[in-house]
């Protein structure tokens, strides 16, 4: 029989369901040559002294806590990860919606960030508009999206170790977002993108737990239990042996919103 395609969907929202937090236990703790985490460096692109700011796809609110505005909005669909937020010490406003159908009104919004989701979120066109109809003219957009196509570096091996681990070699993202045709997909939702960086985030894997809990914040739909338990074990091996460095490539992309209407 032919292989189901993957409802992406339902898997994330599952996924984050049963692990919220999962990807800030990752991320955390992982650095730039200038000792950014991937959050700081996403605040880093946005715009001071705005009033209001989304956050979009918030998961437990570790980026939410990052953002200084007179008004923060945090806005995710998983049950588990808004309870989680909702347990820490932060004045936003957390919301639960559909990313193509926020809650809020038209042009109330200086910034809107998207930490490691935009490339989850589909349909992607949609999901534009909607951040363009949210933000008031001139406002800006700020997402950062990983890139798990290519090996990050011969000095970290373990990125693409783990990817083969889980059968996930070749495999992306619903609506990868590495490519050079990003622009004009933000130009045909009414934005325009100024901004494209790459960086180079470090963290060291220092424990069985802490590989079981590396190799699980991998997206891996399809890959299975006794797979992933697979992949665990050969992670924990290495790292009973010494501590094992894994590096994550990630993109920023950066766009505004018109002043026309």
């Amino acid at each position: 029989m032919p292989e189901q395609p993957i409802d992406w969907n339902r898997y994330v929202e599952e996924y984050h369901d049963a692990s919220p937090g999962i990807t800030e236990e990752v991320l955390a703790d992982a650095r730039d040559d200038g000792g950014r985490s991937p959050y700081e460096w996403l605040v880093e692109a946005v715009p001071p002294g705005g009033r209001t700011v989304v956050d979009l796809a918030c998961g437990n609110g570790a980026l939410t806590r990052l953002l200084d505005a007179a008004q923060v909005v945090g806005v995710d669909r998983s049950i588990g990860e808004l309870a989680l937020a909702r347990t820490q010490e932060t004045p936003a406003h957390i919301l639960r919606a559909e990313a193509s159908a926020l809650p809020l009104a038209a042009g109330g919004a200086d910034a809107i960030v998207i930490s490691m989701a935009l490339m989850l979120l589909r349909p992607l066109e949609s999901i534009l508009v909607e951040a363009r109809r949210v933000l008031r003219p001139g406002g800006t957009l700020v997402a950062t999206v990983p890139i798990r196509t290519a090996t990050p570096g011969p000095a970290s091996p373990a990125f693409a170790e783990v990817l083969g681990a889980l059968g996930q070699t070749g495999s992306d993202y619903p609506e990868p977002l590495h490519g050079s045709g990003v622009g004009g997909r933000f130009a045909r939702a009414g934005l325009t993108l100024v901004a494209d960086h790459s960086g180079v985030f470090s963290r060291t894997v220092r424990g069985p737990a802490d590989a079981a809990t590396v190799v699980r914040s991998f997206y891996a739909p399809g890959a299975g239990p006794e797979r992933v338990a697979a992949a665990i074990e050969e992670l924990q091996s290495r790292v009973r042996s010494a501590p094992v460095a894994i590096t994550y490539r990630i993109r920023r992309l950066v766009a505004v919103r018109s002043n026309s209407c």
